[in-house]
């Protein structure tokens, strides 16, 4: 079986929680051939991870830092790259038009089957059209510029800058569409995202089979970014929009949605997602790899594996440290991971500096050997603002420690009685949540013997990788 497995910002070229889901799929099904079509920022970066065998191919489209797609992906595009201006304005100009008047009718009242036949059809269009001479013509910024100033309240406020930007956002945002679709058996999206719009063309024009999971709810975290970007509102609204339009038209064309917790079948099921459709899959984890070492550190320790990255309100973590000191004074914190945002990375080492617990909150920086890390903690903390089913907690579970996260996305569901869950930015209730289990070693340990327990029960590797082999040949079997 030949599957394509799409990615976004994530494998293999930064590692992170859905990057290790998309290695440890590969790695553990090496009879089946991947192809990975990657969606990355720009051309500069490297493989993080060393791809397994049965590799066949990485396409990475880098959708910024390049003038023209041609620059770096001429290879791929294998079009005529026809130049036709009758043909622009009586083909192009009117799917254009379709599609984005569908993103502008907003997330409640967009139609999945419009959506999903623009996508294919602009896909279909681009294997004969050149893509760059195309979003480039006037003929198109003038459809974009007219639909926006049809909306009331973005004739008003938009500025004509701020919808030029937006039109070269849309060309930057569509460019997976110019990319020749892989031949394959099946897709498997790891985003309802811009990632997921080959898959959609492919579903429509070819019958190919999608499957999507979902980790995170990535238009819940689009929307959350935008919020705290600072864009002027129409800005916001339109790509808030698009993104929804982007999810819709995945939904519809996925023949499976297999979420990895109970918790994002909410956003599927407001999407009109039929259940029939919806199967979750838990993440899985090595309980060799990650196993009990009962090892107890004689300072009390809160370890954290995670990024350095406002997702993961590190704030939050680093101010429950004061409420945890003033009961435990020799307290450590133990910050592992990498930086993924410079500037938040500088704001959360100057709230150390400000709060004077620099000799209580170590950044560690990025750990090839998690496990070791975990081993040496008295309790796991984890404090993000979002999250689909993070591996930090499952596999601190596995290793047989007690969990303290925020009680966001699944994490509930895996944390289960084994840890205690705390809602979000409240860094005084997460620090008070943290002292019983640094207090108190035994009751540290009973707790963790029985993540552990819960661990092998559910969100073990085997049981990760047996379920995504048998769901691959369903998929495949009903569609033939």
């Amino acid at each position: 079986m030949r599957v394509c497995l799409l990615t976004e910002g994530t494998y293999p070229f930064v590692r992170g929680g859905v990057s290790t889901w998309c290695h440890d799929l590969i790695g553990g099904l090496p009879e089946i051939a991947f192809e990975v079509f990657a969606l990355v920022g720009n051309p500069s970066g490297s493989p993080e991870y060393e791809l397994p065998s049965n590799v066949t191919r990485l396409l990475d489209v880098p959708l910024w830092g390049h003038e023209r797609l041609t620059e770096y992906n001429a290879r791929d595009l294998k079009s005529e790259g026809r130049r036709n201006s009758r043909e622009l304005k009586c083909e192009f100009v009117p799917l254009f038009t379709t599609f984005l008047s569908e993103v502008l009718r907003g997330m409640e009242y967009a139609s999945p089957s419009i959506l999903v036949q623009s996508v294919a059809e602009l896909y279909r269009y681009f294997r004969v059209h050149d893509y760059d001479w195309t979003m480039r013509r006037s003929e198109t910024w003038d459809v974009a510029l007219h639909l926006f100033q049809s909306q009331v309240w973005h004739a008003r406020f938009m500025t004509s800058l701020e919808a030029i930007e937006l039109v070269r956002t849309i060309y930057r945002y569509l460019a997976p569409l110019a990319v020749e679709l892989p031949e394959c058996d099946l897709m498997h999206v790891s985003v309802a995202g811009l990632c997921a719009l080959p898959a959609v063309a492919a579903n429509y024009l070819h019958g190919t089979p999608v499957i999507l999971t979902e980790h995170g709810v990535y238009l819940r975290e689009r929307i959350l970014a935008l919020a705290s970007a600072g864009f002027p509102f129409s800005d916001r609204a339109i790509k808030k929009n698009f993104f929804s339009a982007v999810a819709r038209a995945a939904y519809a064309a996925s023949n499976i949605i297999a979420p990895v917790c109970t918790y994002n079948t909410t956003w599927e099921h407001y999407y009109g997602v039929d259940p029939e459709r919806v199967r979750v899959i838990y993440n899985g984890v090595d309980e060799t790899r990650f196993a009990d070492r009962d090892r107890w550190p004689e300072v009390p320790t809160v370890t954290a594996v995670l990024r350095i990255d406002p997702l993961k309100d590190v704030i939050t973590m680093i101010a429950s440290a004061r409420t945890v000191k003033a009961a435990i004074p020799n307290v450590r914190y133990e910050l592992w991971g990498p930086v993924h945002d410079r500037d938040y990375d500088v704001a959360c080492r100057a709230l150390v500096s400000d709060l004077g617990l620099e000799d209580t909150v170590h950044f560690m920086g990025p750990t090839k050997s998690p496990a070791d890390a975990y081993a040496n903690a008295s309790v796991v903390a984890l404090s993000s603002i979002s999250e689909g089913f993070p591996y930090t907690i499952i596999e601190a579970m596995m290793c047989g420690k007690p969990v303290v996260a925020t009680d966001v996305g699944g994490v509930r569901e895996a944390i289960g009685d084994f840890g205690a869950v705390v809602p979000p930015k409240r860094p005084e209730r997460f620090g008070e949540a943290l002292i019983p289990f640094l207090t108190d070693v035994a009751f540290a340990r009973s707790v963790g013997k029985g993540a552990r327990d819960r661990a092998l029960e559910h969100f073990t590797q085997d049981r990760f990788l047996r379920t995504y082999r048998e769901l691959y040949d369903d998929v495949a079997r009903s569609v033939r």
